[in-house]
């Protein structure tokens, strides 16, 4: 497939010059030059927001001949679109958004101005060639071509991202907010098409906008007299840490102290205070944002005279970062912790064989810079990270994410190996592959691949979407997401149900799959696991064990038993069976639903509805119609919608002995 999409791009790149009679480039290696001077005016931007940014470049000694020219190349993070594609840059319409057009300052020649491999469609998700050598998504080189005439030492060549003479909102900046980055140019000065790199390029800056989001972290356990660390983040409207001052008056329930109020200073995107709770049961803490006058509700904190045998905790086991082809953004590690106020993390970019044609993604190459990066950001009792990455293998496997309980092991290519021998490299016990997206892609997985002993859990949600079951009207079905190009639910039996129904004792998880550098949103998947302690070795424990349960990012609570058998295990049978469900929203409850799976049934049914209208719900109920074999799980819909997606929990199943 790399291979594939490789000789597309240069065959694509090959029919957009001959199209208009421009000669294909190429880069000479390791060649650099330094022979005129750059600069982009304005130096920095707002993530998100439409403006102008001019490329200048002063022509050094030898000139540029007729036929020669200048390519350029923004950041990586200046294409990342709104949603998970990159922006089409274009040089055909001055009325649309990310018109792009070249002028001279000064001189006589003529300029042709073209953006290398442009599409038509708005959002790009196939891989291009960069000037350093990178295959990836975001990436778009614009080539200026002298066609008449010849550029003397001292003129000017501006290339102006986001013209706006014609009609045109201008340039959209980069979704992501990143420090100064710089901005690649090479140089063909003979006219052969045969460019090399500049050796001194300006830098630009892309900052986060004002702050339009607040979010309120709390622990989901808490011992009764102890105080617990609380965080309250704010960010932009594309997700970015925003900056301060941002004021918060805090209100707490009964039983339960703190400070009045809390302040996130200028130049910061997260506050953190202690609080106390003074009284057991189930407590949220409110707060006003005095700028936006907007109330926030914190999520549920279960306060109980002693430690939970096993507490609650949040994180995000699927993300990606610019180590990805298909991945922007850098910190990740402070956005789990700070900004989403995550208990644990994993990073799980690509992992790719490295080649002549494909040098961006997850290779050996970086792999100890990778994984020294997971190293230095775990902290055992407050932040959680485990060594993981993704192996995207195609049909019949699915893409799978690896997980090591401690220190990493193998890096295993999906080019090179196939599901089953990247079982076979793992040690039972200290490792673990969770597939993902499989009610979209890659269509017909065959779940009858599989071992018990490494593929344990299952990410039943994502930004792209659902794959509880088939059901593409679903609000959270692939066709509404947003989150990427235009995609359909897969017929067939590639859903989470289908897992169950075909023997597969896997528990459930959500993840975000982003692809920003922002795990953790609140709209686009979390794991709750159960686990003894806050540890590596306890969080992967929790996952081996199944002690697992999937929300949509809402920090909801759930406890589910049969039999008194907790979510994720088997229970012993009996007569009539005894179901006991609870849920803490961080909402209304809409509904609850219980669904089961009868030995012989064709799908999951829906046998109970509870409709508690409340923030808090708990219940009983006994199934007379048991029997050994029957699956037991039960979902959860809050009212509110969170960034324009419904607000789900789903419990892990208990299975009842065969």
């Amino acid at each position: 497939m790399r291979h594939l999409m490789v000789a597309l791009y240069t065959l694509s790149l090959t029919l957009t010059a001959l199209a208009q009679d421009i000669p294909t480039p190429t880069m000479a290696p390791d060649a650099w030059v330094d022979l005129g001077t750059s600069t982009v005016s304005p130096e920095r931007g707002v993530a998100g927001e439409y403006g102008t940014w001019t490329v200048s470049y002063t022509v050094g000694e030898g000139g540029v001949a007729t036929g020669g020219g200048i390519r350029v190349q923004l950041p990586d993070e200046w294409h990342a679109g709104p949603r998970n594609s990159a922006i089409r840059l274009q040089t055909k319409d001055p009325k649309r958004d990310n018109y792009i057009t070249a002028k001279l300052s000064q001189g006589e020649a003529t300029l042709r101005c073209i953006v290398e491999d442009e599409r038509d469609n708005e959002l790009i998700k196939h891989a291009k060639k960069s000037l350093d050598g990178r295959n990836e998504r975001y990436v778009f080189v614009v080539r200026v071509i002298v066609a008449e005439g010849s550029l003397q030492a001292g003129d000017t060549i501006q290339v102006v991202y986001g013209d706006t003479s014609g009609g045109s909102k201008g340039y959209w900046a980069s979704a992501v907010s990143a420090y100064a980055l710089p901005i690649l140019i090479a140089l063909d000065h003979d006219g052969d098409s045969r460019f090399e790199m500049e050796s001194y390029t300006p830098m630009i800056e892309a900052v986060a906008g004002k702050p339009v989001y607040a979010q309120l972290h709390a622990p989901s356990n808490a011992v009764l007299g102890q105080p617990i660390k609380c965080r309250i983040a704010i960010l932009d409207k594309e997700f970015n840490p925003a900056a301060g001052p941002a004021n918060f008056t805090l209100r707490y329930p009964e039983g339960v102290t703190g400070p009045e109020s809390t302040t996130i200073y200028r130049d910061h995107a997260w506050s953190e205070f202690e609080v106390t709770p003074n009284a057991t049961g189930v407590v949220r803490i409110a707060a006003t944002w005095e700028n936006a006058e907007r109330e926030l509700l914190g999520n549920p904190t279960i306060v109980a005279e002693s430690p939970p045998e096993r507490a609650v905790y949040w994180g995000d086991l699927h993300s990606h970062t610019s180590y990805s082809w298909d991945g922007v953004g850098r910190d990740a590690f402070g956005y789990a912790r700070f900004v989403a106020g995550l208990d644990f993390y994993a990073m799980t970019d690509h992992a790719i064989e490295p080649d002549a044609n494909w040098t961006k993604g997850l290779s050996k190459k970086y792999w100890e810079e990778y994984n020294n990066l997971t190293h230095v950001y775990n902290l055992p009792g407050e932040f959680v990270t485990l060594h993981a990455y993704e192996c995207s293998f195609g049909t019949p496997f699915g893409h799978h994410n690896v997980y090591f309980r401690g220190e990493p092991g193998p890096l295993l290519y999906p080019q090179t190996v196939e599901l089953p021998n990247l079982w076979a490299a793992l040690q039972a016990g200290d490792a673990l592959t969770i597939p993902h997206h499989t009610g979209k892609f890659p269509q017909k997985v065959d779940f009858t691949i599989h071992d018990p002993e490494f593929r344990r859990n299952f990410e039943m949600y994502s930004g792209h979407g659902l794959s509880e079951s088939y059901d593409p009207t679903h609000p959270l079905a692939f066709e509404f997401s947003k989150f990427t190009s235009d995609a359909k639910s897969a017929e067939g039996k590639g859903n989470l149900q289908d897992a169950w129904q075909m023997g597969l004792q896997v528990s459930a998880i959500a993840a975000s799959d982003d692809h920003r550098a922002q795990p953790g949103n609140a709209m686009y998947g979390l794991a709750a696991i159960r686990a003894t302690e806050l540890t590596r070795d306890a969080i992967f424990q929790g996952l081996y064990d199944r002690h697992t349960y999937a929300t949509t990012g809402a920090k909801i609570i759930l406890d589910f038993t049969v039999n008194d058998t907790p979510m994720g295990q088997t229970a012993a049978h009996e007569s009539t069976a005894r179901i006991a469900l609870r849920a803490h929203g961080t909402d209304t409850i809409d509904f609850v639903e219980l669904l089961r799976l009868q030995p012989g049934a064709e799908a999951f049914t829906v046998v109970h509805r509870w409709e508690p209208k409340a923030l808090d719900f708990e219940a009983t109920w006994e199934d007379a119609e048991s029997q050994p074999g029957t699956i037991y799980y039960f979902r959860v819909r809050q009212h509110k919608l969170i960034h324009k997606r419904v607000a789900m929990a789903w419990s892990s199943p208990v299975w009842i002995t065969k």
